[in-house]
C-alpha cells in the first residue's frame, strides 16, 4: 500500500484547484463570447457548457444557473479592467497611463472579456454590484485624463467624455466581429494600434476647426397633414420605434420589456401588438428605422461634406446628435442571431455597407489630405464606440446637449487627446 506524505496531499490538493479554476475560467471566456455574439437572451447555460466541451452537470458545479453565470461574467470583466487600470496607473504621466490601459485591454494573451451591455438584466442587487465596479473603473479612467490635463500631456477637454469615448471604442472593437469585423488576435492588435493612434493624435492630418450645421432633427418625421390617417398612423408607429429604441439602447434588448416600453409612451401593449406582432418583431422594426436613419446621415455626409476628414466628422457629429436626441436609433446590439434569418442577414449587409461608406470618407480624407494615414475600415469599427456607448451612461437630466457631446467626441477624434504642440498650421473646415 502506497503511503502519501503531506506535501503529496497538498500537491494533488493543488492541481484539482488549478484544473477547478481552468475549468471555470473556459466557461466564463466561452459565456463572454456567446454573449457578446447572441445576447444574453440568445445564449443559455446549456449552449454554453457546449461550446467550452463541458456537460450541463458539470457546468452547474461552477454557476447555479445563467443568472450567476452572467454576474460572475460581468464581474470578471469589471476585475480585469481595474487590473489594467492599476497597472496602467503606475505610468509617468495621465497620457502614458491611458495608452498603457489600452495596451492591456487588448492585450493578445486576454481572455474573452463580456461587455457590460444588459445590466439591467441581472437582478436589482446584483445588477448595482456591477454597475458599482462599472462606475469605480469609469471614475479611475476619468481621473486619468484629468491627470493628464493637469500635467501637460492632455489637452484640455471634457474629461468624462473623453474617457467613456475610450470605453466605448474599447467595447465596440470587442463587438466588431457582429458587424463584419474579426476575432482573431491579428485583428485585435489592429484594432489596439487604431485606438491607439485616435488616442494619441486623432485622424486629422492638420489642424482644424469642425463646426457642424446640420441638425439630426431633419432625420425625424416631416409635418403632415392631420387629417391623413395613413401619416398620422406612421407618425405613431416612429414614435413606439424610438421609444423602444431609446430604451433598447439605454438598458439592452433584454432587460427591456413591452410593458416598459408601453408605461414609457403612455399607451397599452394593444397599441404596441396592433403594429409589431411579438417583441423580435419590434426588435427588427427598430433595426429597420435606425439603417434608414443611418443611410439618410451618411448621404448628408457626402453631400455636405467637403473632404474626407469633414465628411467622416459629419457622419459623427450626426450620429450623436441623434442617439442622444429624439430620433433615437436602434444601435448595434448583441442579440442579432436571434432574428428570422431573412431580416438578420438583410440586417448585416446594411451594416456593412454604412462601415464601408465610413471606410471610403477615410480613404478620401487620406487621397485629399485631410486624414491621417489608417486601416479605413479597422478605424470605422473603432470609431462607432464613441458615440455607441453614450445611451449607456449619459443620464436623461444631463445639462449637456447633444451638439455639445457631438462638438467633443468630434474634436477627441479628430485631435486625439495628445497636448503635443501641432506640426501644421491652423485651418478651418
Amino acid at each position: 500500500m502506497t503511503s502519501t506524505t503531506p506535501a503529496d496531499q497538498a500537491a494533488r490538493a493543488g492541481k484539482a484547484a488549478h484544473k477547478r479554476q481552468s475549468k471555470r475560467e473556459a466557461l466564463l471566456s466561452g459565456a463572454a463570447m456567446l454573449f457578446n455574439a447572441r445576447g444574453i437572451a440568445g445564449t443559455s447555460l446549456a449552449d454554453v457548457a457546449e461550446a467550452v466541451g463541458l456537460t450541463r452537470a458539470a457546468a452547474y458545479y461552477y454557476v447555479s444557473d445563467r443568472a450567476e453565470l452572467v454576474f460572475q461574467c460581468y464581474s470578471r470583466s469589471c476585475d480585469l479592467t481595474a487590473d489594467d487600470l492599476f497597472n496602467a496607473s503606475q505610468e509617468a504621466n495621465g497620457l502614458e497611463r491611458i495608452l498603457a490601459f489600452v495596451r492591456r485591454a487588448f492585450a493578445p494573451e486576454r481572455p474573452q472579456v463580456a461587455v457590460l451591455n444588459d445590466i439591467n438584466a441581472l437582478d436589482g442587487p446584483l445588477a448595482s454590484v456591477i454597475r458599482a465596479a462599472s462606475d469605480r473603473n469609469s471614475a479611475t479612467l476619468t481621473g486619468f485624463v484629468r491627470e493628464g490635463v493637469a500635467d501637460g500631456s492632455v489637452r484640455d477637454c471634457d474629461c468624462e467624455v473623453a474617457a467613456q469615448c475610450l470605453i466605448g471604442m474599447i467595447n465596440f472593437a470587442r463587438l466588431s466581429p457582429l458587424w463584419g469585423g474579426g476575432a482573431s488576435r491579428t485583428y485585435r492588435a489592429k484594432l489596439r494600434d487604431a485606438v491607439l493612434a485616435l488616442v494619441e493624435h486623432g485622424i486629422a492630418a492638420s489642424a482644424v476647426t469642425f463646426d457642424c450645421a446640420l441638425d439630426a432633427d431633419l432625420f425625424l418625421p416631416q409635418r403632415f397633414n392631420a387629417f391623413d390617417r395613413k401619416k398620422a398612423s406612421e407618425l405613431k408607429q416612429d414614435q413606439l420605434l424610438a421609444e423602444a429604441s431609446r430604451l433598447f439602447n439605454r438598458d439592452g434588448i433584454e432587460a427591456t420589456s413591452i410593458d416598459e416600453i408601453t408605461r414609457a409612451i403612455g399607451a397599452t401593449k394593444g397599441v404596441v401588438y396592433h403594429y409589431m406582432k411579438d417583441k423580435p418583431d419590434l426588435v427588427a422594426r427598430c433595426y429597420e428605422r435606425a439603417f434608414d436613419v443611418y443611410e439618410r446621415i451618411g448621404a448628408a455626409g457626402r453631400e455636405h461634406g467637403r473632404s474626407g476628414l469633414e465628411r467622416g466628422l459629419l457622419i459623427t457629429h450626426l450620429f450623436t446628435q441623434a442617439i442622444l436626441g429624439p430620433v433615437s436609433p436602434l444601435m448595434a446590439q448583441p442579440g442579432l442571431d436571434n432574428l428570422p434569418e431573412e431580416r438578420r442577414q438583410a440586417f448585416r449587409n446594411r451594416a456593412v455597407g454604412m462601415n464601408r461608406l465610413s471606410a471610403r470618407f477615410l480613404q478620401e480624407g487620406m487621397a485629399d489630405g485631410s486624414c491621417r494615414r489608417c486601416d479605413p475600415m479597422i478605424t470605422t469599427h473603432v470609431f462607432a464606440g464613441t458615440f455607441g456607448w453614450l445611451p449607456k451612461w449619459v443620464p436623461p437630466n444631463d445639462p449637456r446637449s447633444p451638439r455639445r457631446f457631438a462638438d467633443e467626441i468630434c474634436r477627441f477624434l479628430a485631435h486625439g487627446l495628445g497636448a503635443g504642440p501641432p506640426s501644421f498650421p491652423q485651418e478651418r473646415l
